[in-house]
């Protein structure tokens, strides 16, 4: 009984063969229509003309006896009925089916292709668009409930393995933002249920859904115009920016805009006047822009993750300790700067918080006891996982030790139960 072996249906032409169970992935009607495409037949008794026999599921007590015989007998070759149900989907010719699907209008039909994991994805979408929603919600309805969660299953990795995702409205939203892609985004912003909140926003229910839109790098321009109106925040928020001079000239969200990293050359010399202080501390730092800032905002500067060793240098030696603090919790801290600050005695409580401070010097700091360093620990996903362990049975910092993703990580993956 091989159920692997690549086989050539088209041997099967002109023959009958046996099902032995249910069909899978397609309706028996579906089932049937495409194997006469094929110019095969099918029976359920074992017929002297049948060619092969194939098991299906939930096959009854009668049905697993003739399997067995059938294979002891070896008189016909006996298979699983997946790769046939596949063969058959893939052979499917999309253009035939999308015409006899809009002629026929026949919704159900339509549901069982979009549950069908063999047809293509090219497909799946063409097929997704003739999707009648009823002027309903994604999960108004059985019908649109089943079509919501073929959406979310079919492009969900592990579905099976969070047995919620499929039927919540969140599972769409951690559907976009795991797996999107500009194609999967774009079908799902046309689909009615979001194409109707686009153009006249009124239902909290899918904001989840469109605030995943706004901030995924994967979204069509297009789409993002549309969620202009109503996310503006989060879309200055988005690296790379897009649609920078609309969301300028709104003026909403300047405050935003100067925050984020990829706000061009022309966005920072208009909104510099103004916020000068966070686009020292968020730019992409040239040389010119680093000395045009330094004098005023230097503390602001040394929180910049982009500042290169000379730099930090100029900044380390001015000495000013708003400007250490900054930089001894700057992401980017070059190794000898790190070892200053530590010898310095200080600036341990921004070390501490410093993602990316070598493991030694962080037990060097869970050494001090001091009780801010440790709380700056406790949530720093660099601590080492021994030590969050011993700072979470510490109340204090119980709970930072809880929501470090270092930490909620480590757990997942080691199957270790956490109250």
């Amino acid at each position: 009984m091989d159920y692997n072996a690549r086989m050539d249906y088209t041997e099967l032409s002109g023959k009958s063969v046996l099902l032995l169970g249910k069909t899978r992935s397609l309706s028996e009607e579906e089932f049937t229509r495409l194997l006469r495409l094929h110019g095969v037949e099918w029976t359920r008794t074992l017929a002297s003309e049948a060619a092969m026999a194939f098991e299906g599921r939930m096959m009854n007590p009668y049905e697993q006896t003739e399997s067995a015989r059938i294979y002891a007998e070896g008189k016909i070759a006996l298979h699983a009925l997946e790769p046939l149900e596949e063969w058959l989907c893939r052979s499917i010719e999309p253009n035939r089916l999308l015409m006899s699907l809009k002629l026929s209008r026949d919704q159900e039909r339509l549901v069982d292709f979009l549950a069908n994991p063999y047809i293509t994805d090219e497909l799946f979408f063409k097929l997704l668009g003739l999707y009648d929603w009823q002027n309903e919600g994604f999960f108004d309805n059985d019908r649109n409930r089943d079509v919501t969660a073929a959406i979310i299953g079919r492009f969900y990795a592990d579905p099976e393995k969070n047995h919620n995702v499929q039927y919540a409205m969140s599972g769409l939203a951690h559907l976009i933002e795991r797996y999107g892609t500009d194609e999967l985004i774009g079908a799902v912003a046309a689909l009615s249920p979001i194409a109707k909140e686009l153009n006249s926003p009124s239902e909290r229910s899918v904001a989840g859904i469109l605030d995943a839109m706004a901030l995924h790098p994967q979204t069509p321009l297009e789409v993002l115009r549309k969620l202009l109106p109503s996310r503006a925040a989060l879309l200055a928020r988005r690296e790379p920016l897009v649609l920078e001079a609309e969301l300028m000239a709104g003026g909403e969200v300047d405050e935003l805009l100067s925050q984020n990293p990829t706000l061009s050359a022309e966005g920072r010399r208009v909104l510099m006047e103004r916020f000068p202080a966070l686009i020292a501390r968020n730019a992409v730092l040239s040389g010119e822009l680093f000395e045009r800032l330094r004098e005023g905002f230097a503390a602001a500067l040394a929180a910049n993750p982009s500042l290169d060793d000379a730099m930090q240098d100029a900044l380390a030696a001015e000495g000013e300790n708003a400007v250490l603090q900054s930089l001894a919790a700057n992401p980017s801290l070059a190794p000898r700067h790190a070892s200053a600050l530590m010898e310095a005695g200080t600036y341990g409580e921004y070390l501490a918080a410093n993602p990316s401070l070598p493991e030694g010097l962080l037990e060097k700091l869970y050494s001090s006891e001091d009780p801010k360093v440790h709380a700056r620990l406790a949530a720093n996903p660099a601590t080492p996982i021994e030590l969050l362990y011993q700072l979470s049975l510490d109340r204090r910092f119980e709970r930072a030790v809880k929501t470090n993703p270092a930490f909620g990580r480590h757990i997942q993956t080691h199957n270790i139960g956490w109250h």
